[in-house]
Formats: structure tokens, C-alpha cells, sequence
């Protein structure tokens, strides 16, 4: 018997004796949408997946990992082991037998899609469920998710499914409004095949800014929930133009003002970076058409620049994470 054939039959045995105990499925996130800087994001329907399984060959939490970073992200020191951590924290409580958290990513990391908010979800989850589900999923564990976060607009999309405009206040809950998806809305994202950190694309943004910048992007994040709220999707152009962070973190993004250019004029409602970038975030009338041109005009516009791009047309779902 070869290698190959032992690690099949090592691996059947384990789907065998280790019972599947939970599935949840955390959507991605865009944050920002230009204006409404750290204050709205909005779900989107690419899922990374976490399936709980007893471990009956260990007292020791394991994890197994596909897809997005498998090559890169740590089986025994990552962002769902820590948020784990918290909760058996706050719970004064640890598991009382071994678990397999087998992980299924597909939000890529590093782009601007909420993959670590995807994580610090995934990790309140699961310890919450190995401990008895004691913290509540849209008060406990979303506020907990918030804190460790730093800002909104990723975690609580992801949780709480839809548009999130929301507000932090220190030693408070997190004070938020969810706009149902306008019908006939779509997200086309181009993911391009570079990363782009959080830690960077803030490092970029002035410690002060203008009167006059503020009040352009105050006016303006108003006019987008508004707007995304009454379904007055022809407002989403100007609703979304910002002075805060896109004009400081184009120099990341090579060709992102002849890109924005391009997607406009394809036809898309708006298009912004979505969260910290590198990804792009179009928002779309639900057309065959349309969708067609504004998807060429973000792959044609990278191509321009050499860089490889990635196309997803995607829905923003009413519902953010599912238990199975």
C-alpha cells in the first residue's frame, strides 16, 4: 500500500468515526461604498464555510483548511483559533473533548472581501457552539465581532446579512439601521491577483482633513443610505464619490481613476474599492447587458495595466451567515 492509499484510508476512517456536528456559512463583505467610509458595507453571496466534526482521535481543536490561503494561513495559530480564545475567555469555560474545524475559503484574503472578518466570525461561532451556544448571535457575538474588528461596516454585513449603516460607541452596543437590497441590484467585483493589506491602505490616509472634504463626504453618505433605502439607485453615482480614502489609496491600485472612468461609462450605477482594495466593487442594474460591458471595462482596464483580474457577479443576500 502506497502513501496516497493510507492517507485515503486514513482519511475515510476519520469521516467515519467523527461525527459532523455544525456548518456555518459566512458571506463576504464589501465595506465603505466610497463615501460612507468605516460606516456601511454590504453582504455578498461568496461563502467561506466552517464544518465542526468530533475529533474521537484527540483532545485537541485541529484544523484542516481549503481553498483560499491553505498555503498560508496557520493550522495552529490563526484569526479563528484567537476569537476562539476570547470566547472560552469571556465564558471561563474551554471544550471538554477534541474538535475538527474543517474551513472551506473562498473569499479571498487581503483583497478588500472580508476575509477576516469572515475569520473572527467563524471563530465566535464555533467556540460558542462547542461551549452550548450561550452568547447571542445578533447581540453578544456581533458586538463582540465589532470590538474585535475595529469598524463596522466588514462584521456586521457578514452577520446580520443586507446593507449595514451602523455606529460604534465606546462601552455601548453597536447602534445600526439594515437596508433590505434595492430589487435589481448586483455587485460585480473584480478581484485582481494582488494583495492589498488593511494595515497599508490605512497607513495611506492623512491624520486630518479638510471642512470642506468632510462635509463633501457627510452630504454624500447620507444621499447613499437614503438612496439604497428608497431604491433611488440613479443617485448611486454621486452618492458614492468620496475625499476620504479612495484618492489616497490609488497609488495602489494602478490605473484606478481610467478603471472608475471605464466602469461608468459600461453602464454601472457606481463603483468604488471595496473596503481597503484590492478588489472593485461595481454595483449594477440586474441586465445581461450591462453586466457584460461593466465586467469587461474592470478586466480590460487591469489587463491594461498587466495585472490579471478575476470577475465575480454576485447578489447582495438578504440573509448573512447560515447555520446547518
Amino acid at each position: 500500500m502506497n502513501k496516497a492509499q493510507k492517507k485515503n484510508n486514513k482519511e475515510n476512517k476519520n469521516n467515519i468515526t467523527n461525527k459532523k456536528l455544525v456548518t456555518f456559512k459566512i458571506p463576504a463583505t464589501s465595506a465603505n461604498i466610497g463615501s460612507a467610509f468605516d460606516s456601511v458595507g454590504l453582504a455578498l453571496d461568496l461563502y467561506n464555510e466552517i464544518h465542526i466534526y468530533e475529533n474521537t482521535n484527540s483532545k485537541k481543536i485541529d484544523f484542516e483548511i481549503t481553498g483560499e490561503g491553505e498555503k498560508e494561513i496557520s493550522k495552529d495559530d490563526n484569526m479563528i483559533l484567537s476569537a476562539m480564545k476570547l470566547v472560552f475567555k469571556r465564558l471561563k469555560a474551554k471544550p471538554d473533548k477534541g474538535y475538527i474545524i474543517k474551513c472551506i475559503n473562498r473569499i479571498p484574503l487581503s483583497r478588500g472581501l472580508g476575509s477576516s472578518s469572515a475569520a473572527i466570525i467563524g471563530g465566535l461561532l464555533s467556540a460558542n457552539y462547542i461551549l452550548g451556544n450561550k452568547l447571542s448571535l445578533e447581540n453578544e457575538i456581533l458586538n463582540m465581532s465589532v470590538q474585535l474588528e475595529g469598524h463596522p461596516d466588514n462584521v456586521s454585513p457578514a452577520i446580520l446579512g443586507g446593507i449595514i449603516s451602523g455606529v460604534v460607541r465606546k462601552d455601548e452596543d453597536f447602534k445600526y439601521v439594515k437596508i433590505n437590497p434595492p430589487k435589481g441590484l448586483k455587485a460585480v467585483v473584480a478581484i485582481p491577483n494582488f494583495y492589498l493589506s488593511t494595515e497599508k491602505a490605512r497607513n495611506a490616509l492623512p491624520k486630518e482633513i479638510s471642512l470642506k472634504d468632510a462635509i463633501f463626504n457627510i452630504s454624500r453618505a447620507a444621499l447613499l443610505t437614503s438612496a439604497l433605502s428608497s431604491n433611488r439607485l440613479d443617485l448611486l453615482e454621486v452618492a458614492t464619490d468620496d475625499k476620504l480614502h479612495q484618492d489616497y489609496r490609488a497609488k495602489f491600485i494602478p490605473g484606478l481613476k481610467d478603471l472608475f472612468k471605464q466602469v461608468k461609462t459600461a453602464g454601472a450605477y457606481s463603483v468604488t474599492i471595496s473596503g481597503a482594495g484590492s478588489s472593485i466593487l461595481a454595483l449594477v442594474k440586474d441586465d445581461e447587458k450591462i453586466i457584460k460591458k461593466v465586467s469587461n471595462a474592470m478586466e480590460n482596464s487591469f489587463s491594461k495595466k498587466k495585472i490579471k483580474s478575476e470577475i465575480k457577479v454576485l447578489n447582495i443576500p438578504k440573509k448573512g451567515i447560515i447555520i446547518k
